[in-house]
């Protein structure tokens, strides 16, 4: 049985059985049904540094006081610049070090003494 003909059966089915249903039961469930839908969590995407400011509508448990996102912020931004200050001087010293060794193992022409 192919599956649109098996949702046209179950949906025949379900209107069949609500035509039997008292009035006073079918409002109960329009009711139910209506209050479901308005209490029905939805999940809401929100930009990155939304929690330094103050973000409407936010229902979550976490929260966090300005100054003290604002410390973590400068913090992680002081760790970026560190790691970016380390990995340039370390490529530096690794161009140097290369240098060294090629004037070592005498791989380098005479010119470049001469300097």
């Amino acid at each position: 049985m192919k599956p649109e003909l098996k949702t046209h059966l179950i949906k025949e089915l379900l209107n069949t059985s609500t035509m039997q249903l008292a009035p006073a039961t079918l409002e109960k469930l329009r009711s139910a049904r209506s209050h479901a839908l308005e209490h029905q969590r939805t999940r809401r995407s929100v930009p990155v540094f939304a929690w330094l400011g103050h973000h409407e509508g936010r229902n979550d448990s976490f929260h966090m006081s300005k100054p003290m996102a604002w410390a973590i912020a400068v913090l992680f931004a002081a760790f970026l610049a560190s790691g970016a200050s380390f990995w340039h001087n370390y490529d530096a010293e690794h161009e140097i070090s290369e240098v060294d060794i090629a004037i070592l193992t005498d791989d380098l022409p005479i010119h470049v003494y001469v300097d």
